[in-house]
């Protein structure tokens, strides 16, 4: 039999399967991002402008920080509380929720950090320490917080360190990204983190901008990156807000091509979504993101457009 004649038939039968893989991408699991709303009150989209945004899974609600003034938002994107405009507490740059519902805020008085624990309508009932710091990290100033199964994951975004604590403020472990990185004292100051999170294993997402470098640290220790600057699809310009979803896919905002860019667990390019334009789907200088327990992100920018929602879906 003439072998020629049947290579043409076996193509097509695998045309098929090379047409999904080309849509699925590297990992085989195809990635649907789809937009569902603005955050919003009983007025309609609430117009922020570049805000801290940060998720309560346990209660599927959403915070959000501006000028020192918190919103709570329903899992339907709603407001229902909102405080903090009459509390002296100096600068409020992050929040968090333990456990047990406890509202957390890290503020800043008289150039001093303190972690202030609130009750569920926000009026404050403790403080929390920071203690038992080594000397390396003593003068550690942290401005980003999050909170995760017992530990509090306090960052310095600027200072490039990261230290864990638990609710009592007791030092756990801390880590210097510099050496980490392998670059050199001299570069502090310089280089900066863009984007944080803690993923449900305890790992660390962050990334740097100038290094156009996402990057994961492990509880142990352990740094893999991955990362190349340039404007096609899978390379970075101005990274951002980074996040892992249930799938072990991570999410990273761009900042100058106004799009969120999937990557698999394995760090290779699935898809992107956003886009810089004027629908209510697209973005326009987004900077950060949270995400929820139902893979939903939530996607902070400029413009006074507000924080949009999409929600993630798998084939």
């Amino acid at each position: 039999m003439n072998r020629t004649k049947k290579q043409p038939l076996y193509l097509l039968t695998l045309l098929p399967f090379l047409l999904l893989l080309a849509v699925a991408g590297p990992s085989g699991a195809q990635v649907n991002p789809g937009f569902l709303y603005v955050l919003s009150d009983f007025t309609g989209p609430l117009p922020y402008d570049l805000v801290r945004v940060s998720v309560d899974k346990e209660r599927t609600e959403v915070y959000v920080i501006n000028y020192n003034y918190l919103r709570v938002f329903n899992e339907y994107g709603m407001e229902i509380y909102r405080f903090g405009d009459d509390l002296d507490l100096g600068s409020i740059l992050d929040v968090a929720v333990d456990q047990k519902g406890d509202i957390l805020l890290l503020c800043y008085k008289d150039k001093e950090p303190a972690i202030v624990r609130c009750n569920y309508r926000g009026e404050p009932v403790s403080r929390i320490d920071l203690k038992n710091f080594p000397p390396e990290f003593s003068g550690f100033g942290p401005d980003r917080m999050t909170y995760q199964d017992g530990t509090l994951y306090l960052v310095s975004m600027t200072g490039m360190r990261i230290v864990t604590v638990d609710i009592e403020g007791r030092f756990k472990k801390g880590f210097d990204l510099i050496p980490l990185l392998e670059l050199e004292e001299k570069s502090r100051g310089n280089v900066s983190m863009s984007g944080f999170s803690v993923d449900r294993d305890g790992n660390i997402l962050f990334t740097i901008a100038v290094l156009f470098k996402a990057c994961v640290l492990s509880p142990d220790g352990k740094l893999e990156w991955f990362g190349k600057p340039g404007s096609t699809p899978g390379k970075f310009n101005i990274a951002g807000g980074i996040v892992r979803d249930s799938k072990g896919n991570i999410l990273v905002v761009d900042r100058l091509k106004s799009t969120i860019m999937v990557f698999n667990k394995n760090y290779e390019y699935l898809t992107q979504f956003g886009f810089r334009g004027r629908r209510r789907d697209n973005l326009v200088a987004p900077e950060d993101m949270a995400i929820d327990k139902r893979d939903r992100v939530y996607v902070t920018q400029g413009r006074k457009r507000g924080i949009n929602v999409y929600a993630l879906a798998y084939n």
